[in-house]
């Protein structure tokens, strides 16, 4: 009997020992699969994802190296990225979004059109299947949903810098209009399915002194829209001396529907020498200009400066931001200077709400945001750099996996069921789809 007892205890042990045994298994093989899927990713000593496994890699370069500015769009179930070099000019590819597969090239650009210096960052420029590129006087029209060329347009003009606004089925841009032997800064309208346009005003400059047939620049403007009616806020410079970049810097805002004046040319105060950083970020009634390195908030019905920041002025551009609102919330990081700024201010008072220093720098214009988290490309390190805006905790600081560096980037919000948020960025030769910050 005692014998029968110990048979019985040793096999009741033996069943304890085996179902510990496959316990641990069980809590080992969820450990190694939890480090598996850290893998995807590389943390600092911070925490901060410095190295991230892409969902898909495609070398859109051909075995060359590009330099192209334009910023992905995503389209239904492609996503369009700058493409390869062709006679010293780029093109346009689109990438199945699952895949990485390519699905149609573009490569119709005017003659003497350098999409390398296409100045379409903002994606302000697009309306539906419809994508308007621009570079100084040239636009081109192109149809997303299958590459082809909808309409091309040179004007006779120039302009040093910015990209074109959509709305609704008109494009905004500001142009220096050839007029006789000057040229006159001009905000002009034209047709988003045709080469149609229109002057809509010229910017109130005053001829002091002319620099290669121009009195001064009209910068990048913004357009929207309240009470059904169209308005143009927009900031111009007034040559005083270029040789020691002195200028007038003034900016105004139009009813484009009632042809008036919301309020005419207001000067900002004393002659200075940088002009204007960026399109004007509007934020409920109030418009943030960035101004020799100055931060304003203007009221956009009347022009009265609200407040300003000029503190962070030193002289060698670190009061010049690529500046942006989310969620009626205003952010900013440093566009040139040595400090390397990232930060959000209260866009009712100009207050400091929570400042990053020592990373990114140099940003590429514009910052993006998804799920409350913002990103931007540094020129500097060519990282991708991401912030919880709420507190401003550093979460990437990542590298493309070539070790080029990135050059443009684009993220997207998941709209249906089947939908996923994704972020999509090039380097110098090749286009990657991560996942973006959960």
């Amino acid at each position: 009997m005692i014998y029968i007892d110990w048979i019985r205890i040793i096999a009741k042990q033996t069943v304890l020992w085996g179902c510990l045994y496959l316990l641990l298994v069980l809590i080992n093989c969820e450990e190694v699969l939890e480090q598996t899927q850290l893998l995807d990713e590389t943390l600092d000593t911070d925490g901060v994802v410095v190295k991230k496994v892409p969902v898909w890699e495609v070398d859109v370069s051909e075995q060359d190296f590009i330099w192209v500015i334009t910023v992905p769009i995503f389209y239904k179930n492609s996503v369009v990225v700058p493409g390869s070099p062709k006679n010293d000019q780029g093109m346009l590819v689109a990438l199945d979004l699952t895949t990485g597969e390519e699905i149609w090239r573009w490569d119709d650009y005017l003659e003497g059109y350098d999409f390398e210096e296409i100045l379409s960052r903002e994606q302000l420029n697009r309306k539906g299947n419809v994508v308007i590129y621009n570079n100084a006087n040239r636009f081109c029209a192109v149809d997303l949903s299958s590459g082809t060329t909808l309409w091309k347009n040179q004007l006779n003009g120039a302009f040093p810098s910015a990209s074109l606004q959509v709305l609704d089925d008109d494009y905004y841009f500001s142009l220096e209009l050839e007029r006789g032997e000057n040229r006159y800064p001009s905000l002009i309208k034209g047709d988003v399915n045709s080469t149609d346009y229109e002057v809509i005003i010229e910017a109130p400059i005053e001829q002091i002194q002319q620099f290669n047939k121009s009195f001064g620049t009209l910068y990048s403007v913004n357009i929207y829209k309240e009470n059904n009616e169209v308005h143009a806020f927009l900031g111009f410079s007034e040559n005083i001396d270029v040789f020691t970049s002195k200028h007038f810097n003034s900016y105004l805002s139009y009813n484009v529907t009632q042809k008036t004046y919301d309020f005419e040319k207001v000067r900002l105060p004393d002659t200075i020498s940088n002009t204007f950083g960026g399109r004007p970020v509007m934020i409920e009634d109030i418009m943030i200009l960035n101004g020799n390195e100055t931060l304003y908030g203007i009221n956009k019905h009347t022009g009265e400066v609200l407040w300003e920041r000029g503190d962070f002025a030193n002289g060698t551009g670190d009061g010049i931001f690529v500046i942006s609102g989310y969620k009626n919330r205003f952010f900013a990081a440093n566009n040139s200077g040595v400090t390397r700024r990232t930060l959000e201010l209260d866009p009712l008072t100009g207050a400091t709400k929570w400042l990053d220093v020592g990373n990114g720098g140099s940003a590429y214009p514009p910052l993006y945001f998804l799920n409350d988290v913002m990103y931007f490309i540094s020129r500097g390190d060519g990282f991708i750099y991401a912030y919880d805006i709420n507190g401003g905790k550093l979460l990437w600081k990542l590298r493309s996996p070539d070790g080029e560096g990135f050059m443009t980037m684009q993220v997207h919000k998941a709209e249906t069921e089947d939908d996923e948020d994704m972020l999509v960025a090039c380097s110098w030769k090749n286009a990657y789809r991560f996942e973006p910050v959960k």
